[in-house]
């Protein structure tokens, strides 16, 4: 089957120890990734400058527009650190005590966790999962000590730092660590495009980071990551106080029954589509392949599962951070991806999609426009993304090539579904179309001959009026 010509779901790759030199990284740019993404749960700080500084780059000299993402931890909670793993055999009670609890009379095995308020935590829920369910205990008794006595369900090894989970338990840790409040200031200073924030439970949390940004007079735009029970019953709330969101499976899968994550995550895409806000999907789309060099068809289905949500953008993880086949991975996903957008070309978009205001009903006549007419795309000309980010959320067929004027809003645009993003410099609207269209065919995203609608704002003495058009490319 031949795959759309232009892939319009945007990928996420995870940058880590198997992606780490400039050369690997120019090989993912060139196989595809849109957002490089750097999770500061591992790595020092000089490791993170000198990946950041890698991506400049890749976009300066190579000319690539890649977006820089960085994923904070958040306040999680793990075990401690061992010499050796502990070896648990299914059925084996053992002991989590809190790291300040030493030298317990106990003959279990104990798990040590690094967080004081474990044992009142534990009472709102009956399962402890470490690894998001890769090992998983009952909760049989909380001793007065603040020991938790937990039976095991699996048999399973647990070494250094596990992440644990406790489903549908309302941790009393802060949302944002003092650790977090470091790394997005950080990441405000290096001109980072995108800060994600992890555990995040309801809107005044991500309206703290506004605040910080806004006092830094940094236009880093916050994605929130929904992996709690709390972010998902005040998703509503979130999604208009953020950016764009992440649907994080692998906590949110842990802290959910699993067989609900599909329907949640099919109502996170909706709703961001809906608001007009940019989605990623990630966590275990490929997981197989951080060993192997083909997926598993169970891992293909998934993903174009996501892209026929419509989805902004799916992630890679483990997969290019630590796998054996980065490019590999990348490049699978890139040709599901394709495959399945040739397929949904064929058939009509699901358009029940929300029109707030009239930039909103302009966006919309402009897709309808292209459909109509067989366009090649639309060519958008922008200053600040945003009639950009409104023509994407009515998922066009075709591609939407964005003329911009700001490095920086070239790149926020970049995880927009469909959104091509060129910048040149503007001058008098007639002007800078021309030189659009030079730009979009040195690039290889127009032919000469091309029906294209673009729309724009026409300045006029009072104020702009958007144009939409039909041109012929010259």
């Amino acid at each position: 089957m031949e795959s759309h010509q232009r892939r319009l779901t945007k990928i996420v790759c995870t940058l880590g120890p198997s992606c780490s030199s400039k050369e690997q990284m120019l090989e993912l740019a060139q196989k595809g990734m849109n957002v490089a993404r750097i999770n500061v749960s591992h790595g020092s700080r000089e490791d993170h400058v000198r990946t950041l500084a890698a991506i400049t780059e890749l976009n300066v000299k190579h000319g690539f527009c890649i977006a820089s993402l960085i994923d904070t931890r958040g306040a999680e909670i793990r075990t401690g650190d061992v010499q050796d793993p502990l070896e648990v055999t299914k059925g084996e009670e053992v002991l989590f005590a809190p790291t300040t609890l030493k030298n317990l009379p106990t003959d279990r095995q104990i798990i040590y966790v690094g967080y004081d308020g474990f044992s009142s935590d534990v009472r709102e829920t009956n399962q402890i999962l470490i690894d998001n369910g890769e090992m998983s205990f009952d909760i049989v008794r909380i001793e007065e000590n603040g020991s938790v006595v937990g039976q095991a369900l699996q048999d399973g090894s647990i070494g250094s730092r596990r992440h644990i989970n406790l489903p549908g338990a309302d941790i009393d840790l802060p949302s944002i660590t003092d650790k977090d409040w470091d790394d997005i200031a950080f990441a405000a200073e290096n001109d980072v495009d995108f800060v994600a924030l992890s555990f995040i439970r309801n809107a005044s949390e991500v309206e703290e980071v506004r605040a910080l940004l806004n006092k830094k007079k940094s236009s880093m735009q916050i994605i929130t990551k929904v992996e709690t029970q709390k972010a998902v019953k005040n998703l509503s709330e979130i999604i208009e106080a953020s950016d764009g969101v992440m649907v994080a499976r692998g906590d949110l899968g842990a802290e959910v029954p699993y067989e609900h994550l599909p329907v949640i995550q099919d109502d996170i895409v909706y709703r961001c589509r809906d608001a007009g806000k940019p989605v990623i999907v990630a966590t275990h789309m490929l997981e197989s392949m951080t060993e192997h060099p083909i997926p598993t068809r169970a891992e293909v289905t998934d993903v174009a599962h996501a892209a026929t949500e419509y989805t902004d953008a799916t992630m890679l993880s483990g997969e290019t951070a630590s796998g054996k086949h980065p490019p590999v991975a990348l490049g699978a996903m890139d040709k599901i991806l394709r495959a399945t957008e040739t397929h949904l070309s064929k058939f009509p978009a699901d358009q029940n999609i929300a029109i707030q205001g009239d930039g909103d009903a302009r966006a919309q006549s402009a897709v309808s426009l292209a459909k109509s007419s067989n366009a090649a795309a639309i060519v958008v000309i922008t200053n600040s993304g945003q009639t950009a980010r409104r023509v994407s959320k009515f998922r066009p067929a075709v591609p939407i090539i964005s003329l911009t004027n700001s490095h920086g809003v070239q790149r926020k645009i970049q995880l927009l579904y469909g959104v091509y993003p060129l910048c040149i410099e503007f001058s008098q609207e007639e002007e800078t179309v021309v030189r659009g269209f030079e730009a979009a065919i040195k690039s290889g995203l127009l032919n000469s001959g091309d029906q294209v609608v673009v729309i724009s704002d026409i300045q006029t003495q009072n104020k702009p009026v958007t144009s939409i058009q039909m041109r012929t490319v010259q």
